[in-house]
């Protein structure tokens, strides 16, 4: 997991043992990005804080990169265990 600078990048490993709290304050999150998976099935869920759900993203039939629109403002970021299938990256670009 690298979330020294933008975008932040979590990939499957990072939460394989458990959940991960990416960010625990208030930000603005620009779009949320899925990567490097290998199958239709794979999956990213990320969720804010408080529980609610903020993307989720599933693999596309050509496994090219699956991203949001624009999200805006977030209460944190945060993935849970599992959150993001067997292969996969999440980049998620804020300001």
């Amino acid at each position: 997991m690298d979330i020294t600078s933008n975008p932040w990048v979590i990939s499957a490993a990072d939460v394989a043992a458990g959940p991960v709290i990416v960010w625990p304050f208030v930000c603005i999150i620009e779009n949320i990005q899925f990567e490097q998976y290998n199958n239709t099935t794979d999956t990213a869920l990320i969720n804010q804080n408080n529980g609610k759900s903020l993307a989720f993203l599933r693999g596309a039939s050509d496994l090219e990169t699956v991203k949001t629109n624009r999200i805006g403002i977030s209460n944190g970021v945060s993935i849970p265990q599992n959150g993001i299938s067997a292969t996969g990256t999440v980049r998620i670009y804020h300001k």
